[in-house]
This record gives C-alpha cells, sequence and structure tokens, in this order.
C-alpha cells in the first residue's frame, strides 16, 4: 500500500454533468438531459481488502493514523471484518476466512478477486433509506438487477446489526458502480457513529477517486442512476474501480491509495 499523502488529488471528472445515461433492456445506449431523479443515496462506505485482518489493522494505523474496531463475522459469505469508523461513513476493512464460503457468495468472491489482484480496495457502497424505490428508478431506466441479499452479523458486544444489499452489476466484476445498502439497525448503531479518536484526526471521507476508460460517461451514468450528490469523480484509467479515498483531518486532506 502507497504511503499516505496529504495533498489535493489531481483534477477529475465529477458525476455532476448535465447528460444523462440510459441503457435500456436491450443494450442500446441513450443520452437524456431530463431529469428522472432517484431516491436520496449518501456514500456509506469503501470496502478495504485485505489478506489478514490483524495485519490490515496494524498497516493503516502505521501508515495513516487510523484506529479499527472489531467488526465481526459475515455468515455464509466467508469473510470477516473491522471497521474504521468515520462519522456518517467509514472503511471497512474485509478479509475471506473460508475460502469455500466465499467462493459461493457474491461478496466473498469480489474480496477474494481484490486480494488475488492486489487491489487496495475492492469496491464502495451507499446508502438509502428506501431500496424498493430505488430497485424501482434503476428499473425504469433500463438496469436488470438480483433480487436484494439479505446480511447481517454480530458485534463483540452481542448486538446483531442487520441490512440489505442490491449490486447494480454482476460480482465481482470490479468496475465503477457501487453496491446498495439499506440498514436496518438501532439507533446510534451504525458503523461509522462508533465513538473514536483517530491519531490523524480524521473524522469523514471526502471524496472517493474512481478510474474508468470513458471517465466522463462513467460519471454521467453514476449520476443518472444515483443521483449527483455523491463526492465521487472519475479519472481516466486502464480498468474501472476505487483507486483512492481522500479523507478530512486537521492537517489537510489524507489519501489513501
Amino acid at each position: 500500500m502507497a504511503a499516505a499523502r496529504r495533498d489535493r488529488m489531481a483534477p477529475w471528472a465529477w458525476t455532476g454533468t448535465s447528460a444523462i445515461y440510459r441503457k435500456p433492456p436491450n443494450g442500446t445506449e441513450l443520452w437524456s438531459t431530463a431529469m428522472n431523479r432517484p431516491p436520496r443515496v449518501s456514500l456509506d462506505h469503501i470496502l478495504v481488502a485485505v489478506p489478514d485482518l490483524a495485519e490490515g489493522r496494524r498497516r493503516f494505523a502505521t501508515e495513516y493514523g487510523l484506529r479499527a474496531l472489531e467488526g465481526g463475522r459475515h455468515p455464509g459469505v466467508g469473510t470477516a471484518n473491522m471497521i474504521i469508523p468515520l462519522g456518517s461513513e467509514y472503511l471497512e476493512l474485509i478479509a475471506v476466512v473460508d475460502a469455500g464460503e466465499a467462493g459461493r457468495a457474491p461478496t466473498g468472491r469480489l474480496i477474494s478477486r481484490a486480494i488475488s489482484e492486489g487491489r487496495t480496495f475492492a469496491t464502495w457502497a451507499v446508502r438509502t433509506d428506501d431500496l424498493e424505490g430505488l430497485r424501482g428508478h434503476l428499473h425504469d431506466l433500463g438496469l436488470a438487477l438480483p433480487a436484494p441479499a439479505a446480511g447481517a452479523r454480530e458485534r463483540p458486544d452481542g448486538v446483531v446489526l442487520r441490512w440489505r444489499t442490491q449490486f447494480l452489476e454482476p460480482p465481482p466484476a470490479s468496475g465503477g458502480l457501487p453496491f446498495v445498502i439499506e440498514w436496518s439497525v438501532p439507533s446510534g448503531m451504525h458503523p461509522g457513529a462508533s465513538a473514536i479518536a483517530h491519531p490523524s484526526g480524521a473524522r469523514r471521507i471526502s471524496a472517493v477517486r474512481l478510474g474508468d476508460p470513458s471517465p466522463q460517461q462513467a460519471a454521467a451514468r453514476i449520476r443518472a442512476l444515483l443521483g449527483d450528490g455523491l463526492p465521487v469523480a472519475v479519472e481516466q484509467a486502464g480498468t474501472g474501480g476505487v483507486l483512492a479515498v481522500e479523507l478530512v483531518t486537521p492537517d489537510g486532506p489524507l489519501v489513501i491509495r
């Protein structure tokens, strides 16, 4: 993993563009300026694929001044996690702990692929309070969606967190589209809300930087599908996916690559 950089990332194509991307079921790509706004979504978390959770925790503490809390096991998925809380968002250190289970689960395959390719980031997630409304919006845009998947994990204190997830592209694709999560947790129990003081002073995610061979088109597609309120930018790159994440600290931006 590259060393932390406290700098401003280079300019990129923001998702705020007037063009709206539409891809009906027949695969024809259409562009329209008509606004078909989805239910509100916001950035939720970034999945950081690590071969070993304990080593990942040490590395993020040493290189970035970020503390990770114990998370839990994902039953049936073959993965387990640790959480780096950042207010309303978080970084999720996630590792494969059962290769057999992981091979049978979409998220498990996604993490396994990221680790095997040596990528820091597996994917990213946005949240909504209206998953069914968002599914209807995406259906209207011609996106063929699988059924949402229910998930849960037990925290070390015994609290069970539950959610539903919606993939927008078939895993283990590593393109720029996030998956969507709808939480069903007690008030104040969102993973990002855990009280913690990071040595770096990091307190929130200010930008997610994506790569794509066609950045303007990718940015427009994200806006069409998910709206224009996400702190996401796209730059020219050979493959899709998360390239870097920028955090707010008292000493300026902290960039994780």
